[in-house]
């Protein structure tokens, strides 16, 4: 006696799935440059003193310094001028940490979680 089995649809099913896991791909890079630009308005709120932190405004440099940078599953809100890291952090205790990068990514953590959610929910 031999028992015989046989599956259906193998092929669809892997197409299927590939489809689906380009379109996640594809939703969690929108995601991320979603929530890179949101983080990098808040930064700057925060630069220009719009929000808790003390501003950080001369000349402007600083503020337009603010860049981001998104990829498939993460993203970088960032300055690359050299004395942005010592107004973030300080420098000693006449030249207390500003925390704009900090603050805003604690504060904007839910809406980027909502940012993410939102556009895998589309699939």
């Amino acid at each position: 006696m031999a028992v015989s089995i046989q599956v259906e649809g193998i092929a669809s099913t892997l197409a299927y799935l590939k489809a689906k896991d380009t379109a996640v791909g594809t939703k969690l890079k929108t995601a991320m440059t979603k929530s890179a630009i949101f983080l990098q308005g808040e930064v700057k709120l925060s630069i220009a003193g719009k929000k808790a932190e003390y501003k950080s405004v001369d000349t402007g440099r600083f503020l337009n310094s603010v860049d981001f940078q998104a990829g498939k599953d993460s993203a970088q809100v960032f300055s690359k001028l050299p004395y942005a890291r010592n107004l973030e952090y300080g420098t000693n205790f006449k030249n207390s940490p500003r925390k704009h990068f900090r603050n805003s990514a604690d504060r904007s953590a839910p809406k980027i979680k909502n940012i993410i959610q939102a556009e895998v929910n589309t699939i």
